[in-house]
């Protein structure tokens, strides 16, 4: 119970109470105690969750200061292991044309809207980072609302790459 308690409250508190986790034991400590009732859930829920949770990490630790590939790497990691210590298995969450499925889609959409300020707040630093123009108010916004769809999209893309 106390760690669901722990999973739940990572969407209720504000983005500043968030540590990014970005030591190797860190990481071990949530792979090993960061469970939730997968059964009574079921995986794919489980998965639309964790994926969503690395989502989040990543505009977290954007946020902080990372750079983009550390960000990255933090939330592939953090992904990798809650994963593995849920022991749920990556495949389960795709269609046989390597697509999320859209039951995922749907729940990672709905929970990465929980990190909406964070999300907002990285945008502009996403397009610093690549040398780009600061997005105008409009594009923000879109891009805001559409983070968890793009999220899907490049674990999409890494999924069908490695299929080949």
């Amino acid at each position: 119970m106390k760690r669901l308690l722990l999973a739940s409250l990572f969407f209720f508190l504000p983005a500043t109470a968030f540590a990014v986790p970005t030591k190797q034991e860190q990481f071990k400590k949530l792979e090993n105690e960061l469970s939730l009732e997968c059964q009574k859930y079921g995986a794919e829920s489980c998965a639309a969750r964790f994926i969503s949770m690395a989502a989040c990490t990543y505009v977290f630790a954007v946020n902080q200061g990372k750079d983009l590939y550390e960000a990255m790497n933090i939330a592939d990691q953090l992904f990798v292991g809650i994963m593995r210590g849920n022991k749920i298995k990556p495949e389960i969450m795709f269609t046989e044309e390597g697509n999320m499925k859209p039951v995922i889609t749907n729940e990672v959409a709905e929970r990465t809207f929980l990190c909406k300020e964070a999300t907002e707040k990285a945008v502009p630093k996403l397009f610093k980072a690549r040398g780009m123009e600061e997005p105008s108010p409009e594009i923000q916004k879109r891009l805001t609302n559409s983070f968890g769809y793009w999220w899907i999209s490049t674990i999409e893309t890494i999924y069908k790459q490695g299929k080949k």
